[in-house]
């Protein structure tokens, strides 16, 4: 009986179930260190030497290592400017093959193992610093940029990340000793240098990082609210416009019920080609003013878009979600929280629908938005005007249904509610979420949507101050084929005789440059359009009105009688 309880205890005692468990080893670390030059400000130009290291990352020869863009968005990243691409490992230098992706609207290079790869792998490598207008023409501005002695730019466009979805413990670092004294620096991710929790190395490209005598606002910054930077003098006083951001930042917070106020950055950049535009980032946006952009009042519209994508990015496909319900609640959400007025409420619905009804291509499916975006601005702002009308359309017809109880809101903040928790967020989730309100004719309204049918919100979808009426204005037509302003190479082709271009004096074959964004050009029908064109060996200017003939549009205007305080619906 001893022997058979002794062999039991043993037996229990070696049983894999009575043994603590084992933890999982924690997932390797990816560091990565930002060391910026002294910047030639009048030159515009300077660098960052990049050094990454990966501990023990043993590979074979041939083993995919590092990734970066070659293009995102238009825009080219350093993959054919940087210099002194090195990798060494325990044994030395590692060769590294290079293989392209063929080109697209966005395509990228990869470079693996020349031979097997044994310990640590350190990629050292100089990012160029460059001023001068991207030759692509409108996009994001992502680039590395000089400003007030120091550094900007987003890491998509000079941060090479290791290939595949393996996790990494990311570790950033900053060296600033080559910027002047009293220089800080900071990224999407917070101040200085950071350490991340394991994640996708992927994450490091849509941050952005800046380092040198930064000004913020407010000037001690919190580790979550809002916080402005940028570099350098400015033609206006940001602290007003950041203080306004920063109250609406904290009111759209309480909006889409977020139980902490989540940490987010406003960084303030030059642009030569977009400015008044941006890009929104992780937890950030980056803000540009320029010759064009430098009414602080005209930027709040944009600050407060950007700062909506923060609750209600989601997994839909497209961008008609995540851009329109921003478009639809731009305004909206300032003139609920009494931080603009009706009238300038009534402004940017006006621009939006005026931009929207004269549209010549706004019956163009969303399946084929994606691949043309960057070929036309009129394809490129349909996700942004079609997807606001269609959120105002689902509101008015929700608040109907429900006798007002119920509004697009309850659906957005169910969808934020959700992002938040891990449930699912695609499209077959929202049109549950619309069938519950609407039954069958939600779906249908969905489909009509992305078919490219048109979406007319009634009079009184807007609320009790807005009615709706009609104006004429003059369509948007460069008077030639507009993917001639796509590349590097702009050369005019499909020239419309009778246009305002041939009538300005463009020509079939003329090589173009131009220092403006298409979609304000687009959005503004009294905004003329400057091209620098070269021809025979001669470059001069050729400035036009880009409109071609006049129709009826859908516009709102004020209800007479109705008071202000009426008017946040």
């Amino acid at each position: 009986m001893r022997l058979a309880l002794a062999a039991l205890a043993a037996l229990f005692a070696t049983s894999p179930a009575a043994q603590a468990p084992t933890p999982a080893p924690p997932p390797p670390s990816f560091e990565v260190t930002l060391k910026p030059s002294a910047m030639d400000q009048a030159a515009g130009t300077g660098f960052v030497d990049v050094t990454l290291k990966l501990p023990s990352f043993d590979a074979g020869a041939g083993a995919p290592l590092l990734t970066l863009p070659i293009v995102i968005a238009n825009t080219d990243t350093v993959t054919n400017t940087m210099t002194g691409l090195v990798a060494t490992d325990a044994e030395g230098a590692v060769p590294l093959v290079v293989r392209d992706d063929p080109a697209a609207i966005a395509y990228s290079r990869h470079w693996s193992a020349g031979r097997a790869v044994k310990g640590d792998l350190v990629v050292r490598y100089r990012a160029p610093v460059d001023n001068t207008p991207p030759a692509r023409g409108s996009g994001p501005p992502y680039s590395l940029r000089t400003e007030g002695g120091g550094v900007s730019g987003v890491g998509n466009t000079f941060i090479l990340t290791p290939e595949g979805a393996r996790p990494y413990r990311t570790v950033l670092r900053w060296d600033l000793s080559a910027l002047p004294k009293g220089s800080t620096a900071m990224s999407s991710f917070g101040e200085g240098d950071v350490e991340l929790a394991p994640g996708a190395p992927l994450r490091l490209l849509s941050a952005l990082y800046m380092a040198g005598p930064m000004h913020r606002s407010p000037a001690v910054v919190k580790p979550t609210g809002f916080s402005a930077a940028w570099l350098g003098d400015l033609p206006f006083d940001p602290n007003p416009l950041m203080t306004w951001a920063g109250e609406l930042h904290h009111w759209m917070s309480g909006f889409f019920k977020d139980p902490s106020e989540p940490p987010y950055r406003v960084i303030l950049r030059f642009n030569p080609i977009n400015a008044g535009g941006g890009a929104a980032l992780t937890n950030s946006f980056l803000l540009t003013w320029g010759a064009t952009a430098k009414d602080p009042e005209k930027l709040k519209g944009t600050l407060a878009h950007e700062m909506i994508h923060t609750w209600t990015a989601t997994g839909l496909g497209g961008q008609w979600y995540g851009e329109g319900i921003a478009v639809h609640y731009q305004a909206l959400l300032p003139l609920r929280a009494g931080m603009i007025g009706p009238d300038d409420f009534l402004e940017d619905l006006n621009d939006t629908a005026r931009r929207y009804y004269t549209n010549a291509l706004n019956d163009t499916p969303d399946k084929e938005v994606g691949p043309r975006f960057w070929e036309d601005t009129r394809i490129r702002t349909l996700p942004y005007d079609r997807g606001a009308m269609y959120f105002a359309v689902l509101d008015g017809k929700i608040r109907r249904a429900s006798g007002g109880k119920r509004s697009v809101d309850d659906l957005i903040v169910e969808m934020v509610r959700r992002k938040r928790v891990g449930e699912p967020i695609d499209e077959a989730a929202w049109l549950a979420l619309m069938t519950k309100e609407l039954g069958p004719a939600g779906p249908a309204l969905h489909a009509d949507m992305l078919a490219g049918k048109l979406m007319l919100p009634e009079s009184g979808d807007f609320g009790p101050c807005f009615a709706r009426t009609t104006g004429r204005f003059r369509r948007f037509d460069l008077g030639f084929e507009p993917k001639s302003l796509v590349g590097d190479v702009k050369r005019i082709r499909g020239l419309i005789a009778g246009s305002e271009a041939d009538k300005a004096g463009l020509r079939n074959g003329d090589v173009v440059t131009y220092s403006v964004a298409m979609d304000s050009v687009q959005g503004d029908p009294a905004r003329r359009l400057t091209l620098n064109v070269t021809r025979d060996g001669k470059t001069f200017p050729i400035t036009y009105l880009p409109r071609g003939e006049t129709v009826d549009a859908w516009q709102w205007k004020r209800v007479a009688g109705v008071p202000d305080g009426r008017c946040a619906y």
